[in-house]
């Protein structure tokens, strides 16, 4: 087992004049196999809202975080711009604009998480000509 080793050449040292053979000697090549764990959320379809859906899901977001308007008035605002709930083509009131900023941050949260990969059970197998 390959211990705190930062490349090969650590792990089998330099020869120099009168000092014993190095270990490289006669070695022409190495095989390295070790286990890489990944964990990701991106493996599945990730894009399950429609071009409609996040274009209104940006357009909330935009005016919740930075104008800082209550969900009444958004209501109102996406009314006059004639936008519908995606399904049943309804007035969107200030409940349903909650519930699709909420559902969409926590959409943003589960997408956007990261991990981190592991490389475990290291080998390293000389190869001897």
């Amino acid at each position: 087992m390959v211990q705190n080793y930062s490349t090969v050449t650590d792990l089998f040292g330099t020869t120099k004049q009168n000092s014993k053979p190095s270990i490289t000697k006669g070695l022409e090549q190495l095989t390295i196999k070790f286990v890489l764990n990944i964990q990701t959320p991106r493996l599945s379809k990730i894009y399950h809202y429609n071009s409609y859906q996040t274009k209104l899901y940006r357009i909330i977001k935009f005016l919740i975080e930075k104008k800082k308007l209550s969900l009444k008035r958004i209501s109102d605002i996406l009314f006059e711009k004639g936008y519908r709930s995606v399904r049943t083509k309804s007035v969107l009131k200030s409940n349903y604009i909650h519930s699709i900023y909420k559902k969409g941050k926590v959409r943003e949260e589960r997408i956007g998480r990261s991990f981190k990969s592991e490389i475990t059970n290291i080998i390293v197998i000389p190869n001897e000509i």
